[in-house]
């Protein structure tokens, strides 16, 4: 069974092959190591950016660390903020209860104001996602400049009218963006986003800048499954968020312990393919991009597209249930 098919899990590519196996077990779904699947600029349905990224490490079958047997080294906590007065996160994935908190952090600790910036864009063209970034970044500098300590990026606002950029683009960009003004260090950058499903989008997320990442539309969408009895075993709704977030802890710290890294601090993302180097050069500095193909253009008809399944401009019928990823392999 699948939950209920809302607007946003349609626009924001969900699955339900990666969904509920996290949900239910506590762990990724498993897959085998052959993937016949084309490059992310080749296939002909829209796909999510973290989809061009591709990490290199060693496959075989004893990872420099173990992150079962070796879990005592390993870390998932992480400082953020300015150097001279940081916060401890235990997790980079914070609930909607912890975002919330941090949005309203001034109000414990005034030294630690933060501010919003919505990544999402008026439906009005493809030259509009270039222009929205622009956008974020110029804020971004405005709100270190204001005196911020967190810049939270939220695409909250996805609907009818509003086509979000991805969180990837969006931190990415302001990432790199803040580092050529020599000012990221002043700052904590965290992510209010949909589309992450899987825990190579949060790798990908964490490897270019990220700071923590509140995935609020998982979150809603498991409180749906819990409250509409989706799942054969009878766990609470809170039983069900732990186990996913257990499943992307754990997920974390496997792809860290394939690259022989023990702690999320030490943790430098992936390696590109196939975008071109305008991408690269805005959102990715210093990424390898083996071949030059996908320019702002494709990304940007991707998010129309997706945004399209959720919100179609012309009458429609669709299934009453989510949709497989209709990859061909």
């Amino acid at each position: 069974m699948t939950p209920s098919v809302d607007s946003k899990l349609l626009a924001f590519g969900y699955t339900v092959k990666l969904m509920l196996p996290m949900v239910e077990n506590g762990k990724e779904a498993l897959g085998s190591m052959g993937n016949g699947a084309p490059l992310a600029a080749m296939v002909m349905q829209p796909c999510l950016m973290y989809e061009y990224f591709h990490q290199l490490f060693a496959q075989v079958t004893n990872p420099p660390i173990d992150p079962i047997r070796e879990s005592i080294v390993m870390s998932l906590e992480t400082y953020i903020g300015p150097k001279v007065s940081q916060n401890l996160l235990l997790s980079p994935i914070l609930t909607i209860e912890e975002m919330n908190a941090m949005k309203n952090l001034k109000h414990a600790y005034p030294t630690w104001p933060s501010v919003t910036i919505d990544i999402t864009f008026p439906k009005e063209g493809l030259p509009g996602y270039q222009l929205a970034l622009q956008h974020v970044c110029s804020e971004a500098t405005q709100a270190i400049e204001d005196g911020m300590k967190v810049i939270i990026l939220p695409n909250r606002a996805t609907g009818l009218t509003r086509v979000p950029l991805l969180a990837l683009v969006a931190c990415g960009g302001v990432h790199h963006h803040l580092v050529l003004q020599k000012m990221h260090a002043k700052v904590a950058l965290m992510v209010e986003m949909c589309e992450a499903q899987e825990v190579h989008h949060l790798c990908v997320l964490i490897g270019y800048g990220t700071d923590a990442v509140c995935l609020w539309l998982m979150m809603e969408t498991i409180h749906k499954i819990g409250q509409e009895n989706l799942i054969k075993s009878s766990m609470t709704v809170d039983e069900l968020t732990t186990h996913y977030h257990h499943s992307i802890d754990h997920g974390i710290l496997e792809v860290m312990s394939k690259m022989g890294i023990s702690t999320l601090q030490s943790y430098k993302g992936a390696q590109i393919l196939s975008l071109h180097s305008e991408v690269v050069e805005r959102c990715f500095i210093g990424t390898a991009s083996c071949v030059q193909g996908t320019t702002f253009d494709l990304p940007a008809l991707d998010a129309f597209e997706l945004h399209e399944c959720g919100w179609p401009t012309q009458e429609t019928i669709l299934p009453a249930r989510m949709p497989e990823s209709g990859e061909y392999h």
